[in-house]
């Protein structure tokens, strides 16, 4: 006789040990970690959970095994993300929890991912509307009076770290030109700054000009997909929220006033998203121009740009290579033209590209570990370790969340020659640590890289003010009205936890990839809007130089409103 398992017992099982999941991570609400984030996703798995239970639909075939994956790696995600809390492992109450922890994220994954897989899309109820036009000039208007109201009455001329500094110092010819900060974002910045000092004749007048011009590209972009999402028929409801999300919360309003490739860059994508998408979908006409602007900001605002719209091309030319030959040819001759100018022309001109240690973040920080951590090293791997390290300070400055205390304070930049005339010997000497101290590279990674697919952690996101400069940069603006209501805006926001989702990276890229899996699982176009952010996500996994960059991060939280909506709901 065979004893099977009914459906309410599957149920109870799977809540409790959801509530296992959810209680395993509790400690985490004292500490820097996004709790209310497992808390969210917790509650969504049982919600989905039970309505699988009162109305069960199956999964097509062969879609379970990908969902299952999908849900086993967001909870192994989980538990990497928060080693701390089963160690040791040898200890068995932490063994438990450990894999209560494990059983209990795929019991919360699996009926989310099942939920979208069996009842999304939902098509929209509205077939046709009337006034895309009117959405897309209130949604521009109110965005950018926000913003500007804000850059004019409380951050003029605009917020700069030494990061915007550096781009004016290239501008201005005080510092040769490199790609470091991108070169052909720092080519926009001049247009409208030597603009600026043209009309004006003050800097900061200028650097205000380019403010403005950054505000009214952002609101474009904001429109554009709002309007979008209007005429394929989304409910009222939804559109508010995303025009809450996009012309309120404070890192959006913050962001549009500060100069850093990164802002640009994440509009960019938006653009080229939503007008990808209504090529593909046929919503409305004169979408190439937008996709043409969008993929060459993508391209050329960002080193790691062009690498995502490439991928892209090539999903789209294995998918698409009949039905879309226009786009294909349009793809094409950006990619080729952004390439071009990206690295003949660069070369050409003589500017120099992203240092090599830039792409070695990863590397240097496990080897920093190892070291740290006073693990045995040969005599013949002391000695090339010590050709580009100064192996005494490394234990002194090395700090897990971010590498770049080694680069700057540890790293020998004088002897980059012998280390790229060594690059075999370099490369052997990774591996040989790596295989004789796994757990310390494994954790090496996770602390320098968590912050982009884990639950999410307290880091700054926004900075304010004007850091020191030789220009004659000054911050003026006073107290006044307008800006006591956006400082407690600001305040109340960061102060509301339940709002923290909202600022969660690991989230988004949650969002994102579960939304791609299910469009892929049901041969929907749409699968194709998620791949360049899933390349950048991969990129930042592979070569962050801080652990939950906010920044970094920018291109998801501007465009996962948008997959999500397009995901959710279908034009009718």
């Amino acid at each position: 006789m065979t004893w099977k398992l009914g459906a309410k017992g599957k149920l109870i099982i799977s809540f409790l040990l959801a509530f296992a999941w959810l209680t395993a991570l509790s400690p985490l609400s004292a500490t820097d970690t996004y709790y209310s984030v497992y808390l969210l996703c917790g509650l969504a798995g049982m919600l989905c959970m039970w309505e699988q239970f009162r109305n069960p639909r199956e999964c097509p075939q062969g879609h379970k095994k990908w969902l299952l994956g999908f849900s086993a790696l967001f909870s192994l995600a989980v538990v990497l993300g928060n080693y701390e809390l089963f160690e040791p492992l040898s200890v068995l109450e932490n063994l438990l929890d450990w894999v209560l922890c494990l059983a209990g994220g795929v019991c919360v994954g699996y009926p989310i991912v099942l939920w979208m897989d069996t009842r999304i899309p939902r098509q929209t109820r509205i077939s046709r509307r009337e006034h895309p036009g009117r959405v897309f000039w209130g949604m521009f208007l109110a965005v950018a009076a926000v913003d500007l109201a804000y850059l004019f009455f409380a951050r003029y001329p605009g917020v700069l770290t030494t990061d915007s500094l550096t781009t004016l110092q290239q501008l201005l010819g005080d510092e040769a030109y490199n790609n470091m900060m991108p070169f052909w974002h720092t080519m926009t910045v001049k247009v409208f700054v030597e603009l600026g000092l043209l009309i004006f004749g003050d800097i900061n007048a200028a650097v205000a000009l380019f403010h403005c011009a950054q505000i009214l590209f952002l609101a474009a972009c904001f429109g554009y997909a709002v309007k979008t999402m209007y005429e394929i028929g989304l409910p009222r409801w939804a559109l508010m929220a995303v025009f809450l999300l996009f012309a309120v919360q404070p890192y959006n309003i913050a962001y549009s006033v500060t100069l850093w490739k990164d802002i640009p860059f994440a509009g960019a994508v938006l653009l080229f998203i939503t007008a990808l998408y209504r090529i593909l979908k046929s919503v409305g006409t004169k979408n190439y121009g937008p996709l043409i602007l969008g993929a060459a900001g993508m391209s050329l605002w960002r080193t790691n740009g062009l690498l995502a719209f490439g991928v892209t091309f090539l999903v789209l030319a294995l998918l698409l290579r009949k039905s879309q030959p226009r786009l294909l040819k349009v793809m094409l001759g950006v990619l080729v033209a952004c390439w071009f100018l990206m690295y003949p022309f660069l070369t050409l001109l003589g500017i120099g590209q992203t240092h090599f240690v830039e792409v070695l973040s990863i590397p240097l920080q496990q080897i920093a570990r190892v070291i740290t951590q006073g693990r045995t090293l040969t005599p013949e791997q002391t000695d090339l370790l010590g050709q580009i390290l100064i192996l005494d300070r490394v234990a002194q400055v090395y700090d897990p969340l971010t590498v770049d205390p080694i680069k700057y304070e540890a790293f020998q930049y004088g002897n980059q020659e012998y280390f790229l005339n060594h690059l075999w010997e370099y490369g052997k000497l990774y591996l040989q640590l790596g295989l004789t101290y796994p757990a310390d590279y494994l954790k090496a990674w996770i602390d320098e890289t968590k912050g982009y697919w884990n639950g999410g952690y307290f880091f700054w996101i926004y900075t304010q003010g004007i850091h020191e400069n030789v220009y004659g940069l000054v911050a003026s603006y006073g107290r006044n009205p307008v800006a006591s209501l956006y400082a407690a805006l600001f305040r109340y926001v960061e102060k509301l936890e339940i709002l923290q989702p909202f600022t969660s990276i690991g989230l988004q890229v949650w969002a994102i990839v579960s939304c791609t899996l299910v469009n892929a699982l049901k041969k929907r176009k749409e699968l194709v809007l998620g791949i360049p952010l899933i390349v950048l996500a991969a990129g930042l996994w592979i070569g962050t130089p801080v652990y939950a960059e906010f920044r970094y991060a920018y291109p998801f939280f501007l465009a996962a409103p948008f997959l999500i909506a397009v995901t959710v709901w279908e034009k009718k």
